[in-house]
């Protein structure tokens, strides 16, 4: 009797290993390079979080994104925006770890505020013209799907941040192209504190 009851305590304590330490607070800087519609870009984020389980974390995510890529103009030709996107979003990432490992997927996603400005880009005299067809600055609700893996304290990410669309307006109000504001985010970044995902076993006494 004494030997199953050793061994159900081995096996709940070793299911409860597998991740980071609920009630544990972590922040992560982040790094990536943006893929928008036909287009490159730079991304940085602060990521803070409150572990609310062993294997979940809710929290704030704060960033910084400067993008190139295409926009419709008139329906038919196309022509450079360049773009500056801030966000603050509130997050959630939930972990696949495994028992006595370093390694641990995740799944993830958010939704907030992103202020968007775009700037359009006229080739044919190299600058940027302040008209209203040409400077476009304004804020949207979107949101974030993400996955990756932690290993330690290394994280990689591939993200897709979802923001609605930008229209250009000329000096009547008339909308003379669009622009997509949402891309793609591979990233790579480091956090501090929130516990380690390996934790050293350690049975139980007194038998």
């Amino acid at each position: 009797m004494r030997k199953i009851i050793f061994g159900l305590l081995i096996l709940a304590f070793t299911v409860n290993l597998n991740a980071q330490e609920q009630g544990k607070i972590r922040v992560g800087l982040d790094a990536g390079l943006g893929l928008p519609n036909a287009g490159l870009g730079f991304i940085g984020d602060l990521d803070i979080r409150y572990n609310i389980m062993d294997n979940m974390n809710l929290g704030v995510k704060f960033g910084l994104a400067a993008l190139a890529k295409d926009m419709e103009l008139n329906g038919t030709s196309s022509t450079v925006t360049a773009s500056g996107i801030s966000f603050s979003l509130l997050t959630g990432d939930y972990y696949f770890n495994r028992p006595n490992s370093n390694f641990a997927p995740f799944l993830g996603g958010g939704f907030g505020s992103y202020s968007i400005g775009n700037f359009r880009y006229t080739a044919a005299t190299n600058t940027t013209v302040n008209t209203p067809s040409n400077i476009l600055i304004e804020r949207k609700l979107g949101g974030l799907l993400r996955t990756g893996f932690e290993a330690v304290h290394f994280r990689m990410a591939l993200e897709y941040y979802i923001i609605p669309a930008s229209s250009y307006v000329d000096v009547n109000n008339t909308i003379i192209g669009t622009t997509g504001n949402s891309y793609v985010n591979m990233s790579i970044g480091f956090y501090l504190g929130g516990g380690k995902w390996r934790k050293e076993f350690k049975a139980p006494t007194g038998f």
